[in-house]
């Protein structure tokens, strides 16, 4: 026929706040080839409340509210955990039966050094200027202190080969 087709190749990027289950709750398996796992993003989606609002609480459903944050990240810790490697796949090779053994998704691991390299680019440990704006807003919000630094000291604490499921949940605000 002489007509010249042009390939268009869709590309993706994600990092989410549920890893690889963005792909499958967002229906993208089919169209996704490869996950890359980066293993620095926390994996939970965050909830917050204006601290005025809390403090008109009232003590006993202050504690009520702490502790219902406590359970919930409890089941959702572990429900993702979970549904990364029984429901979604996000093993290498996914595993049968789930979404990406399904779809032919790859799971990409990487090194430690690529890793590394990762990490350089995107954290604002090594890339600061494109987390500025967020950080203070972040900081505003919590009266001071540097919330990232405060949760990235706090994360380094647990070594870097624990499993997020042996990781044990704390009261922090009992402490």
């Amino acid at each position: 026929m002489g007509r010249n087709l042009r390939w268009i190749e869709a590309r993706l990027i994600d990092g989410a706040e549920t890893w690889m289950g963005a792909v499958a709750y967002a229906g993208m398996a089919p169209v996704v080839s490869q996950c890359v796992d980066l293993k620095f993003f926390c994996g939970t989606e965050h909830t917050a409340m204006s601290l005025p609002v809390f403090d008109k609480l009232g003590s006993d459903l202050q504690d009520d509210v702490m502790e219902s944050a406590y359970v919930a990240q409890i089941f959702t810790q572990g429900m993702n955990e979970a549904a990364l490697t029984d429901v979604i796949g996000a093993t290498n090779p996914p595993r049968a039966g789930t979404i990406f053994a399904e779809n032919n998704t790859r799971v990409a691991t990487l090194s430690d050094a690529e890793l590394r390299k990762a990490e350089e680019m995107c954290s604002p440990e090594f890339n600061p200027e494109p987390w500025e704006q967020w950080r203070e807003r972040l900081n505003k919000w919590s009266g001071g202190y540097d919330t990232y630094q405060e949760i990235y000291d706090i994360a380094r604490e647990i070594p870097r080969d624990t499993s997020t499921v042996n990781v044990p949940p704390q009261r922090w605000w009992t402490s």
